[in-house]
């Protein structure tokens, strides 16, 4: 009798072993947690306190699985009360990684406290019907007047009184206008000699001028020495001047908005043509105002883009058409 409780003992310690074995190869752990989600969403602006007219980099990154699918949201021409002036995306792929980013250009120019909403992030696996979302976080924004601080209505003053002339001074007022007048003379015939001078040498059309400072840009070692800054103000500074000596706009003394403004109904461009400048503008802007970091694939693609431009408005009678 001791003998089969012994040996009773021994099977029952052994079917033990094998079921702790069992649950030790299938993972005898807590329960994982099915809730969390399989992508990770973040959200960033460059800066949450700005000034009017400021831009802000609205951010939206996603990283999921390979076998996941992403649907970002979409937006208008508004967000949370701001104007998108500019947007992209992109989407790269690391190891067993998808990275997907999508990004917003956004100003106002007015002030007060502003909250860009929460959006919605869809995401299902790969043959699945059945949709699942991640809402983000909101985010505050203050917008700054660029008036000073603590300036009252009271700070208007009321109109000072007439000033009066000193007995003498209608002699050297006299003698001022007299100077002017010889100055303006002067002027005048300077620029009648200049205008005969222009007029005997051949003009260059503003497509050659265009395309001999592109040219030069290119010879420059801006890209190899990681000024890309500095690549990109010279680049837009060539095409603003281009459409300054093309269609007489004073394009290089304007913003871009301003400018933008000033071309939307003026049919010297197309539409294709003023959405290709709109595009080459902001993006020149991003890497002028907002630190953007193109690759070099970007900067070839805006180097393109200026020249496209070019080609496509130039004069019809153009002569000695400079090719790369």
């Amino acid at each position: 009798m001791w003998k089969y409780m012994m040996k009773m003992q021994m099977i029952n310690r052994f079917i033990l072993l094998a079921i702790f074995f069992l649950f030790f190869i299938n993972g005898f752990s807590l329960p994982a947690n099915n809730n969390k989600p399989p992508i990770n969403v973040k959200i960033t602006v460059n800066k949450q306190t700005i000034t009017i007219g400021d831009k802000i980099h609205y951010t939206i990154t996603v990283e999921s699985p390979k076998d996941i699918e992403i649907q970002l949201p979409k937006f208008a021409d508004n967000l949370g009360g701001f104007a998108i002036r500019d947007f992209g995306s992109s989407q790269k792929l690391w190891w067993d990684k998808k990275i997907y980013k999508q990004w917003y250009i956004l100003d106002t120019y007015t002030s007060g406290s502003y909250t860009i909403p929460e959006t919605v992030i869809k995401y299902r696996k790969t043959g699945e019907n059945k949709w699942h979302t991640i809402n983000t976080k909101k985010i505050k924004i203050e917008v700054k007047s660029l008036l000073e601080k603590n300036k009252k209505s009271s700070d208007i003053h009321d109109i000072a009184p007439p000033l009066y002339l000193p007995s003498g001074a209608f002699l050297y007022l006299t003698a001022s206008v007299l100077l002017g007048i010889i100055l303006v003379i002067l002027w005048l015939s300077l620029r009648r000699k200049k205008k005969t001078k222009d007029e005997k040498e051949p003009k260059r059309s503003a497509y050659q001028i265009a395309y001999e400072a592109l040219a030069l840009l290119e010879k420059k070692d801006y890209i190899s020495r990681g000024e890309i800054e500095a690549y990109y103000v010279e680049l837009s500074d060539i095409v603003r001047h281009y459409i300054e000596n093309r269609f007489d706009i004073r394009a290089p003394e304007m913003t871009t908005e301003e400018f933008l403004e000033f071309v939307k109904n003026d049919k010297k461009l197309t539409t294709e043509q003023k959405s290709l400048l709109r595009n080459f503008l902001y993006h020149c802007d991003l890497v002028k105002f907002a630190k953007y970091s193109p690759d070099i694939k970007e900067i070839k693609l805006s180097l393109d883009s200026a020249k496209k431009l070019v080609d496509e408005t130039k004069e019809e009678d153009t002569q000695n058409i400079i090719q790369k």
